[in-house]
């Protein structure tokens, strides 16, 4: 799947990134089942005694497993595919849920893609990995960290971006699923995520002195970056505070670019809740993920339309509009410092398409 790294504007970016194909891990096999021959007949002295067997105990992921499960899971989430049942059975949570709303896009305007730059290389990254998870090895989570080469549709050229992206297992032996990508700001951006004695990262804890709850604040973040809340007890850093403007700047130039007559509204829907673990860092601190859907309605306004050289969206370009909606998905993983007098800022953050809706200018 293509992802886009773009922030929603009239003509929006994609990104497509080629990885090798590495051999998938097996999953673990449960034990095996027999039955007990009987006995001889119990005396009338009492009953007879039994313990119940003690639960067996999974053991972490190894290294090795852990990155066989990134790179051979990233392979599939890179397909250009545009068949339900498939995505379903490869993501979940907020990754499904967009490549969905893309599939149903697709469906509506076609499946054409935009030519690829023939030179886009391939790379077999180095992939870091930390892993948590229950002892009977349910609820199983990796975070992966690797670079990657990646394009922008429309242009040739290529650049080398660091992913952070979550992985879930629900027992062990069922298939891992990918569930979260956020790119972080420069490629040596590494998560610091802390890891106890038995190799588990270390995950959730009291979360009490932290800057700001992480229940609340993927809620926050929406709050304070696309309203007009304020700050809401939460100190920001300044690249938020940067990230807020330029987010605003870019809606008013377009606003401005499209000219009198036309329409530009925005709205955003934020899940307040976060994804996946709490995922605890070296200095005492937390990454939590959240996501939020931004939408843009633009209308040229009578007897104007635009047509995109390039889109998020197959089936959408070089079609003249006279109207549509593009919605966005917006993955972030927010640090949150330990220390009540700390600041919250973003560590990795992706913005990929989600749905396209359009009406086509018939003149």
């Amino acid at each position: 799947m293509r992802r886009s790294i773009s922030m929603p504007v009239p003509v929006p970016a994609a990104l497509a990134v080629v990885l090798t194909a590495l051999a998938a891990t097996a999953g673990c096999g449960g034990p095996g089942t027999g039955e007990r021959a009987a006995g001889p007949a119990k005396s009338a002295a009492g009953p007879a005694t039994s313990s119940a067997p003690a639960p067996v105990k999974v053991p972490p992921l190894s290294q090795e497993e852990a990155r066989g499960v990134v790179k051979d899971v990233t392979l599939k989430v890179e397909a250009d595919n545009f068949d339900a049942g498939y995505w379903r059975g490869v993501t979940e949570g907020p990754l499904l849920e967009q490549q969905l709303a893309v599939v149903e896009t697709a469906e509506k305007y076609g499946t054409d893609r935009e030519a690829r730059p023939a030179d886009s290389p391939a790379t077999d990254p180095a992939v870091h990995t930390w892993s948590t998870g229950k002892d009977d090895g349910s609820d199983r989570w990796i975070l992966g960290a690797h670079e990657v080469q990646g394009y922008t549709v429309g242009d040739a050229g290529k650049e080398a971006v660091l992913r952070w992206s979550l992985f879930h297992q629900q027992k062990a032996g069922a298939p891992w699923l990918a569930a979260f990508v956020a790119r972080a700001p420069e490629p040596t951006d590494l998560p610091q995520v802390a890891v106890g004695p038995d190799g588990r990262a270390v995950t959730g804890g009291d979360t009490a002195g932290l800057a700001a709850d992480p229940a609340k604040v993927c809620g926050q973040y929406g709050d304070h970056m696309y309203t007009d809340a304020g700050a809401g007890g939460v100190k920001w850093s300044q690249d938020v505070a940067k990230r807020k403007a330029a987010s605003a700047a870019q809606l008013e130039r377009m606003r401005t670019s499209l000219g009198k007559g036309a329409k530009v509204d925005f709205g955003v829907d934020v899940n307040r809740g976060s994804h996946g673990p709490v995922w605890r860092t070296t200095d005492g601190g937390a990454l939590v993920a959240c996501t939020a859907v931004s939408k843009v309605y633009t209308d040229l306004g009578p007897g104007r339309s635009t047509t995109f050289s390039s889109s998020g969206w197959a089936g959408t370009a070089g079609v003249p509009w006279a109207s549509y909606t593009q919605r966005i998905m917006g993955l972030t993983v927010l640090k949150v410092s330990a220390g009540a007098a700390g600041e919250v800022s973003v560590a990795a953050e992706s913005n990929l398409p989600y749905s396209f809706d359009g009406t086509k200018y018939t003149g």
